[in-house]
Protein backbone atom coordinates (compact mmCIF):
# COMPACT_ATOMS: atom_id res chain seq x y z
CA UNK A 1 0.00 0.00 0.00
CA UNK A 2 1.60 3.28 -1.12
CA UNK A 3 1.78 6.23 1.22
CA UNK A 4 0.77 9.69 0.05
CA UNK A 5 3.40 12.32 0.47
CA UNK A 6 2.68 15.89 1.50
CA UNK A 7 3.73 18.12 -1.37
CA UNK A 8 4.50 21.76 -0.68
CA UNK A 9 4.17 23.80 -3.79
CA UNK A 10 6.32 26.82 -4.32
CA UNK A 11 4.28 30.01 -4.14
CA UNK A 12 4.55 32.80 -6.67
CA UNK A 13 6.54 35.84 -5.40
CA UNK A 14 3.62 38.04 -6.47
CA UNK A 15 1.24 35.95 -4.39
CA UNK A 16 3.42 36.25 -1.30
CA UNK A 17 3.68 40.01 -1.81
CA UNK A 18 -0.10 40.28 -2.12
CA UNK A 19 -0.61 38.37 1.14
CA UNK A 20 1.91 40.60 2.97
CA UNK A 21 0.26 43.78 1.70
CA UNK A 22 -3.16 42.51 2.73
CA UNK A 23 -1.88 41.72 6.24
CA UNK A 24 -0.32 45.17 6.57
CA UNK A 25 -3.55 46.83 5.41
CA UNK A 26 -5.54 44.80 7.97
CA UNK A 27 -3.21 45.80 10.83
CA UNK A 28 -3.34 49.44 9.73
CA UNK A 29 -7.14 49.31 9.86
CA UNK A 30 -7.09 47.90 13.38
CA UNK A 31 -4.66 50.61 14.49
CA UNK A 32 -6.85 53.32 12.96
CA UNK A 33 -9.88 52.10 14.88
CA UNK A 34 -7.92 51.91 18.12
CA UNK A 35 -6.62 55.49 17.94
CA UNK A 36 -9.55 57.36 16.44
CA UNK A 37 -11.33 58.43 19.65
CA UNK A 38 -10.21 62.06 20.02
CA UNK A 39 -6.94 60.96 21.62
CA UNK A 40 -3.65 62.07 20.13
CA UNK A 41 -0.65 60.11 21.37
CA UNK A 42 2.64 61.86 20.77
CA UNK A 43 4.90 59.04 21.99
CA UNK A 44 7.15 61.40 23.90
CA UNK A 45 9.12 59.60 26.58
CA UNK A 46 11.41 61.68 28.75
CA UNK A 47 12.99 60.36 31.92
CA UNK A 48 10.23 57.90 32.68
CA UNK A 49 7.37 60.24 31.73
CA UNK A 50 4.97 59.40 28.92
CA UNK A 51 2.78 62.16 27.48
CA UNK A 52 -0.42 62.11 25.45
CA UNK A 53 -2.93 64.84 24.57
CA UNK A 54 -6.71 64.86 24.78
CA UNK A 55 -8.54 67.95 23.50
CA UNK A 56 -6.77 70.79 25.28
CA UNK A 57 -5.05 69.07 28.16
CA UNK A 58 -2.16 66.66 28.54
CA UNK A 59 -2.01 63.30 30.25
CA UNK A 60 1.30 62.22 31.72
CA UNK A 61 2.39 59.00 33.36
CA UNK A 62 5.30 58.77 35.79
CA UNK A 63 7.18 55.48 36.01
CA UNK A 64 7.75 55.88 39.76
CA UNK A 65 6.97 58.22 42.66
CA UNK A 66 10.36 59.91 42.53
CA UNK A 67 9.72 60.91 38.94
CA UNK A 68 6.17 61.98 39.79
CA UNK A 69 7.44 64.29 42.52
CA UNK A 70 9.89 65.83 40.07
CA UNK A 71 7.17 66.41 37.49
CA UNK A 72 4.75 67.94 40.01
CA UNK A 73 7.42 70.50 40.86
CA UNK A 74 8.22 71.04 37.19
CA UNK A 75 4.59 71.83 36.39
CA UNK A 76 4.35 74.10 39.42
CA UNK A 77 1.71 71.91 41.04
CA UNK A 78 3.54 71.63 44.35
CA UNK A 79 4.22 75.34 44.73
CA UNK A 80 1.20 77.54 44.11
CA UNK A 81 2.02 80.43 46.45
CA UNK A 82 1.93 83.13 43.75
CA UNK A 83 -0.88 82.00 41.49
CA UNK A 84 -4.35 80.56 41.74
CA UNK A 85 -4.21 78.74 38.43
CA UNK A 86 -2.64 75.43 37.46
CA UNK A 87 -1.63 74.02 34.11
CA UNK A 88 -3.78 71.27 32.54
CA UNK A 89 -1.30 68.44 33.10
CA UNK A 90 -3.31 65.43 34.24
CA UNK A 91 -1.76 62.38 35.86
CA UNK A 92 -3.07 59.25 34.20
CA UNK A 93 -2.44 56.82 37.09
CA UNK A 94 -0.50 56.85 40.32
CA UNK A 95 2.76 54.87 40.02
CA UNK A 96 2.85 51.43 41.62
CA UNK A 97 5.25 52.49 44.39
CA UNK A 98 3.13 55.50 45.39
CA UNK A 99 1.57 53.62 48.29
CA UNK A 100 4.98 53.18 49.93
CA UNK A 101 5.63 56.90 50.34
CA UNK A 102 5.51 58.46 53.83
CA UNK A 103 1.95 59.47 54.68
CA UNK A 104 2.47 63.24 54.75
CA UNK A 105 4.39 63.30 51.47
CA UNK A 106 1.88 60.98 49.81
CA UNK A 107 -1.02 63.23 50.85
CA UNK A 108 0.70 66.37 49.55
CA UNK A 109 1.52 64.74 46.22
CA UNK A 110 -1.98 63.28 45.97
CA UNK A 111 -3.58 66.69 46.35
CA UNK A 112 -1.12 68.25 43.88
CA UNK A 113 -1.80 65.54 41.28
CA UNK A 114 -5.58 65.56 41.71
CA UNK A 115 -6.07 69.33 41.66
CA UNK A 116 -5.67 69.82 37.85
CA UNK A 117 -7.96 66.85 37.21
CA UNK A 118 -10.66 68.19 39.52
CA UNK A 119 -10.40 71.69 38.05
CA UNK A 120 -10.54 70.42 34.47
CA UNK A 121 -13.71 68.39 35.01
CA UNK A 122 -15.27 71.23 37.00
CA UNK A 123 -14.53 73.65 34.16
CA UNK A 124 -16.23 71.39 31.65
CA UNK A 125 -19.32 70.91 33.81
CA UNK A 126 -19.57 74.63 34.51
CA UNK A 127 -19.56 75.37 30.79
CA UNK A 128 -22.36 72.86 30.27
CA UNK A 129 -24.31 74.34 33.18
CA UNK A 130 -23.95 77.84 31.77
CA UNK A 131 -25.41 76.81 28.40
CA UNK A 132 -28.28 74.90 30.03
CA UNK A 133 -29.18 77.97 32.12
CA UNK A 134 -29.14 80.14 28.98
CA UNK A 135 -31.46 77.73 27.17
CA UNK A 136 -33.83 77.67 30.15
CA UNK A 137 -33.95 81.47 30.11
CA UNK A 138 -34.84 81.38 26.40
CA UNK A 139 -37.65 78.94 27.01
CA UNK A 140 -39.06 80.99 29.90
CA UNK A 141 -38.95 84.17 27.83
CA UNK A 142 -40.86 82.51 25.01
CA UNK A 143 -37.94 82.75 22.58
CA UNK A 144 -37.63 80.09 19.91
CA UNK A 145 -34.77 77.63 20.29
CA UNK A 146 -32.51 77.15 17.28
CA UNK A 147 -31.40 73.74 16.08
CA UNK A 148 -28.11 73.96 17.95
CA UNK A 149 -29.94 74.65 21.21
CA UNK A 150 -32.32 71.75 20.60
CA UNK A 151 -29.49 69.33 19.81
CA UNK A 152 -27.52 70.36 22.89
CA UNK A 153 -30.58 70.16 25.13
CA UNK A 154 -31.47 66.70 23.88
CA UNK A 155 -27.90 65.48 24.50
CA UNK A 156 -27.84 66.94 28.03
CA UNK A 157 -31.19 65.42 28.97
CA UNK A 158 -29.99 62.02 27.84
CA UNK A 159 -26.70 62.42 29.66
CA UNK A 160 -28.22 63.59 32.94
CA UNK A 161 -31.18 61.20 32.73
CA UNK A 162 -34.04 63.67 32.92
CA UNK A 163 -36.55 65.22 30.50
CA UNK A 164 -37.35 68.12 32.84
CA UNK A 165 -35.50 71.35 32.09
CA UNK A 166 -35.70 72.68 35.66
CA UNK A 167 -34.29 69.41 36.95
CA UNK A 168 -31.56 69.48 34.30
CA UNK A 169 -30.32 72.81 35.64
CA UNK A 170 -29.92 71.18 39.06
CA UNK A 171 -28.14 68.13 37.68
CA UNK A 172 -25.81 69.66 35.10
CA UNK A 173 -23.55 71.35 37.60
CA UNK A 174 -20.16 70.89 39.25
CA UNK A 175 -18.94 69.77 42.65
CA UNK A 176 -16.58 71.90 44.78
CA UNK A 177 -12.98 70.87 44.16
CA UNK A 178 -12.33 70.69 47.90
CA UNK A 179 -15.15 68.19 48.43
CA UNK A 180 -13.99 66.07 45.51
CA UNK A 181 -10.40 65.88 46.78
CA UNK A 182 -11.56 65.15 50.33
CA UNK A 183 -13.66 62.20 49.19
CA UNK A 184 -10.97 60.94 46.84
CA UNK A 185 -8.45 61.08 49.69
CA UNK A 186 -10.73 59.17 52.04
CA UNK A 187 -11.85 56.52 49.57
CA UNK A 188 -8.35 55.84 48.22
CA UNK A 189 -6.36 56.24 51.42
CA UNK A 190 -4.63 59.18 49.72
CA UNK A 191 -3.73 57.00 46.76
CA UNK A 192 -2.73 53.93 48.76
CA UNK A 193 -5.70 51.62 48.18
CA UNK A 194 -5.67 48.47 46.05
CA UNK A 195 -8.60 49.79 44.00
CA UNK A 196 -6.54 52.86 43.13
CA UNK A 197 -3.53 50.83 42.07
CA UNK A 198 -5.44 48.23 40.05
CA UNK A 199 -8.42 50.13 38.65
CA UNK A 200 -7.76 53.91 39.01
CA UNK A 201 -10.88 53.89 41.17
CA UNK A 202 -10.10 56.53 43.78
CA UNK A 203 -13.74 57.20 44.71
CA UNK A 204 -14.82 53.68 45.67
CA UNK A 205 -17.44 53.60 42.90
CA UNK A 206 -19.10 50.17 42.78
CA UNK A 207 -20.49 48.43 39.73
CA UNK A 208 -24.28 48.45 39.46
CA UNK A 209 -24.47 45.26 37.40
CA UNK A 210 -21.47 43.12 38.27
CA UNK A 211 -20.67 39.94 36.39
CA UNK A 212 -19.09 37.00 38.30
CA UNK A 213 -15.58 37.56 36.90
CA UNK A 214 -15.58 41.34 37.43
CA UNK A 215 -14.23 43.22 40.48
CA UNK A 216 -16.78 44.76 42.80
CA UNK A 217 -15.68 48.27 41.83
CA UNK A 218 -15.56 49.92 38.43
CA UNK A 219 -12.34 50.06 36.45
CA UNK A 220 -11.15 53.21 34.68
CA UNK A 221 -8.49 53.90 32.08
CA UNK A 222 -7.28 56.92 34.01
CA UNK A 223 -7.98 59.19 36.98
CA UNK A 224 -9.76 61.72 34.79
CA UNK A 225 -12.37 59.17 33.68
CA UNK A 226 -12.89 58.14 37.30
CA UNK A 227 -13.45 61.78 38.25
CA UNK A 228 -16.02 62.25 35.47
CA UNK A 229 -17.91 59.20 36.76
CA UNK A 230 -17.76 60.50 40.35
CA UNK A 231 -19.31 63.79 39.23
CA UNK A 232 -21.97 62.04 37.16
CA UNK A 233 -22.81 59.75 40.06
CA UNK A 234 -23.58 62.73 42.31
CA UNK A 235 -25.44 64.46 39.48
CA UNK A 236 -27.78 61.64 38.47
CA UNK A 237 -28.22 59.14 41.31
CA UNK A 238 -31.47 59.31 43.27
CA UNK A 239 -29.42 58.90 46.45
CA UNK A 240 -28.06 62.44 46.06
CA UNK A 241 -31.26 64.32 45.23
CA UNK A 242 -31.06 66.42 48.40
CA UNK A 243 -27.40 67.10 47.66
CA UNK A 244 -28.37 68.56 44.28
CA UNK A 245 -31.24 70.58 45.74
CA UNK A 246 -28.97 72.20 48.32
CA UNK A 247 -26.25 72.82 45.73
CA UNK A 248 -28.79 74.57 43.49
CA UNK A 249 -29.96 76.83 46.32
CA UNK A 250 -26.34 77.81 47.03
CA UNK A 251 -25.85 79.13 43.51
CA UNK A 252 -22.25 80.04 42.71
CA UNK A 253 -21.20 80.17 46.37
CA UNK A 254 -21.16 76.46 47.10
CA UNK A 255 -20.26 75.54 50.67
CA UNK A 256 -18.40 72.18 50.63
CA UNK A 257 -18.69 71.76 54.41
CA UNK A 258 -22.49 72.14 54.25
CA UNK A 259 -22.83 70.02 51.08
CA UNK A 260 -20.99 67.18 52.82
CA UNK A 261 -24.02 66.79 55.10
CA UNK A 262 -25.99 65.41 52.13
CA UNK A 263 -23.56 62.58 51.36
CA UNK A 264 -24.82 60.12 53.96
CA UNK A 265 -25.62 57.57 51.23
CA UNK A 266 -22.05 57.58 49.93
CA UNK A 267 -20.87 55.32 52.74
CA UNK A 268 -22.39 52.76 55.10
CA UNK A 269 -20.81 54.78 57.92
CA UNK A 270 -23.49 57.44 57.31
CA UNK A 271 -23.05 60.31 59.84
CA UNK A 272 -19.54 59.20 60.80
CA UNK A 273 -18.58 59.49 57.17
CA UNK A 274 -19.95 63.04 57.01
CA UNK A 275 -17.90 64.07 60.02
CA UNK A 276 -14.82 62.47 58.47
CA UNK A 277 -15.29 64.38 55.20
CA UNK A 278 -15.74 67.63 57.09
CA UNK A 279 -12.66 66.93 59.19
CA UNK A 280 -10.57 66.28 56.07
CA UNK A 281 -11.85 69.50 54.52
CA UNK A 282 -10.89 71.65 57.49
CA UNK A 283 -7.70 69.92 58.68
CA UNK A 284 -6.14 70.14 55.21
CA UNK A 285 -7.45 73.57 54.28
CA UNK A 286 -8.91 72.19 51.05
CA UNK A 287 -11.51 74.96 50.63
CA UNK A 288 -8.82 77.33 49.39
CA UNK A 289 -8.63 75.31 46.17
CA UNK A 290 -12.25 76.07 45.30
CA UNK A 291 -11.17 79.47 43.96
CA UNK A 292 -8.45 78.02 41.76
CA UNK A 293 -8.69 77.87 37.98
CA UNK A 294 -7.04 75.85 35.26
CA UNK A 295 -5.15 77.36 32.35
CA UNK A 296 -6.03 77.04 28.66
CA UNK A 297 -8.76 74.41 28.83
CA UNK A 298 -10.38 73.71 25.46
CA UNK A 299 -13.55 71.66 25.75
CA UNK A 300 -15.64 72.67 22.75
CA UNK A 301 -15.02 69.42 20.88
CA UNK A 302 -14.94 66.99 23.78
CA UNK A 303 -17.90 65.37 25.46
CA UNK A 304 -17.90 64.29 29.08
CA UNK A 305 -20.39 61.65 28.03
CA UNK A 306 -17.69 59.57 26.31
CA UNK A 307 -16.87 57.53 29.38
CA UNK A 308 -20.12 57.56 31.33
CA UNK A 309 -21.59 54.11 31.93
Amino acid sequence: MSKKRLVIRQSSPWGVLLVVLFALAFLAGIALLAFSKNVKTYNIVNGGITFSSKEGFIFYQASNSRQLKKELHLYGLCSRSYTNTVKPYLLKSFPKDFKYLPANLRKKMFISAMLPIALTVREQLQQEHKIVVQIKAKVESGAKLNEQDKTFLKAMMKKYKTDNLAELVKRADSVPVSLLIAQAGIESGWGKSRFTSLYNNIYGIHRKHRKPWQPIVMSFDNLYDATVMYMMNLNTSAAYKKFREERYLMGKNKNPYKLAEYLTMYSTKRQRYIKLVQHILTSNGLARYDDYGVQQILVSNYSLNDNVQ
